[in-house]
């Protein structure tokens, strides 16, 4: 039997690349000086307008998938007749998880067919790749419930770090004190920062120049990359041209190829343009 897999804007997947993979995928909103957007709507923001707005100083918020939003999307795909697997975005970051869960609770109790949802506890690329990692496994024939609980497993060996060119977003967003923020851009340090077990961004390690930042994510994937994926993920907030440089390292120190991904604005809104993200498949996500 056939299932859908599903999923949510903040996985950085392109229009294009969910068509490939046969994918659903449900947006999240965002807001730009108190007018609301989401991925699809009519008055989309480009990428370089979004990120060339929050430049010039445009206030940015987001805002989780709803219960009625979740259940008007979970409902359409149940009327196809199949069973669904839906990958949610990481419930440390959003209640966009936890909604699902009730809806699904709630719809299973009224359906043949079953809604599993996965927390993936992964965001941006991260969660694409965890996407497309458990949609491989279902092209693979496996059962609907062998590709949940493959989902389950896997989910751990998703390894998300990533870096930012200007403190005042995370500050803006409480990861940082406005004043650590000014001090660091100040002095110019650059802070690595990683999903831990539990899905929360964590800080593990400062560097001083942009330069040393990409180094840093670098000299990550080359440390702790295992092999389980032919291929890693960069998102970036409209820095292609390092996003590129950081690509071309990876390929030619381990020989992988990256995948590069504008990163969705949900994330961006609270990490700002110049972000950076690297994505790949280690053994565990506890930072040595």
């Amino acid at each position: 039997m056939s299932f859908i897999i599903a999923t949510d804007s903040a996985c950085d997947l392109t229009d294009d690349m969910l068509k490939a993979f046969d994918i659903q995928s449900c947006d999240l909103t965002y807001f730009v000086d108190d007018t609301e957007y989401s991925e699809h709507s009519a008055e989309r923001l480009g990428f370089h307008e979004f990120y060339d707005k929050m430049r010039g100083g445009a206030r940015t918020n987001t805002s989780m998938i709803n219960e009625q939003s979740a259940r008007e999307f979970l409902s359409e795909l149940l009327s196809r007749g199949e069973d669904i697997l839906y990958l949610a975005f990481d419930s440390a970051l959003s209640g966009t998880c936890e909604n699902f869960k009730r809806v699904a609770d709630e719809l299973n109790a009224e359906s043949d067919n079953k809604i599993r949802v996965v927390d993936s506890l992964a965001a941006a690329g991260g969660e694409g790749l965890f996407v497309t990692l458990v949609d491989k496994k279902r092209k693979s024939g496996a059962s609907f419930e062998e590709t949940c609980e493959y989902a389950e497993n896997i989910k751990q060996h998703i390894l998300h770090y990533f870096t930012v060119d200007d403190l005042k977003y995370l500050a803006r967003g409480g990861r940082l004190s406005k004043g650590t923020a000014i001090v660091g851009n100040l002095i110019n340090i650059k802070p690595i920062l990683q999903v831990d077990p539990l899905g929360r961004l964590v800080p593990f390690k400062k560097v001083f120049g942009r330069k040393k930042s990409i180094k840093a994510l670098l000299d990550k994937i080359v440390e702790r990359y295992n092999g389980e994926s032919d291929v890693c993920y960069i998102s970036h907030g409209d820095c292609y041209d390092e996003a590129k440089l950081l690509a071309d390292g990876i390929k030619e120190k381990l020989g992988l190829d990256a995948v590069l991904l504008p990163l969705d604005y949900v994330i961006g809104s609270h990490s700002g343009p110049g972000t950076l993200a690297l994505f790949f498949t280690g053994d565990d996500r506890t930072e040595k």
